[in-house]
């Protein structure tokens, strides 16, 4: 035992020796690191954690466990009119689930906004389905993600999910009708604000008096008053031409 203990008492006295003997004065710590820049492997080591160190979510967001506080089974949805999108997901677990924002975008690389939310099961190991509408009549592609969110407010996204546009058959309206020919106007549905269009407006007899063969929109819908001047009190038509799609309405000019 005395053995023993007159062992130990030498190995913590050298362990004490060997700590006062590693001491490395400033000048040498600096001497040390140019030695170490002249290994080949100096600078690509440091990329390779700077590399690591930028894609760790955890360096500038809130982080989670390794354990994963929810299941997602699936999250998809559908167009279900020219009005309305439907988003659906299934869980088949959760543990400490708070809520779920649904998120949308017409350009993912320009940030999402928050749509809709749903309170989450907070912990259980049976299935979980939920659902939400969104009204989304955007003639463009539209992007949703599944944001869910713990009590301690640490989240994570879900995969994207890309929704077809919206396909508004092509129209046009009148208003007033009757009305003076100064005071026209014509509302365009169903037209792109990438497409082009041509307009005519024809009288009674199916004379032209008006055309535009490059009518664009600025917005997917939009009022536009051309200018007709001198037209009589009758009855007359517009049409709209584009993509191999025509629409036709007919009004009437009163004095």
């Amino acid at each position: 035992m005395r053995f023993i203990l007159y062992c130990s008492v030498c190995l913590i006295s050298c362990a004490g020796v060997k700590a006062q003997n590693t001491y490395v004065s400033k000048i040498q710590e600096k001497a040390n690191q140019l030695v170490a820049q002249t290994n080949g492997n100096y600078y690509p080591e440091r990329m390779v954690k700077s590399l690591f160190a930028s894609l760790d979510p955890c360096v500038n967001n809130l982080c989670r466990s390794s354990t994963l506080p929810v299941t997602l089974v699936r999250f998809e949805g559908k167009r279900v009119d020219e009005e309305n999108v439907e988003l659906f997901w299934e869980t088949s677990e959760e543990s400490n689930n708070d809520y779920f924002e649904v998120e949308r975008t017409l350009n993912p690389t320009l940030g999402y906004t928050t749509i809709g939310k749903l309170s989450g099961a907070g912990s259980t190991s049976s299935t979980k389905k939920y659902r939400i509408n969104d009204t989304n009549s955007f003639t463009d592609y539209t992007y949703y993600r599944l944001k869910q969110v713990d009590f301690d407010e640490t989240f994570t996204y879900s995969s994207i999910v890309g929704i077809k546009p919206a396909v508004f058959p092509l129209s046009v309206i009148t208003f007033p009708n009757p009305g003076q020919g100064k005071s026209l106007a014509f509302k365009i549905q169903g037209l792109k604000v990438s497409e082009q269009a041509s307009i005519a407006i024809y009288d009674a007899k199916g004379v032209r008096i008006y055309a535009d063969n490059k009518v664009q929109l600025i917005l997917e819908e939009q009022v536009i008053r051309p200018s007709i001047p001198n037209v009589s009190p009758g009855k007359y038509t517009i049409k709209i031409k584009t993509n191999g799609r025509q629409a036709v309405n007919s009004f009437v000019v009163s004095p």
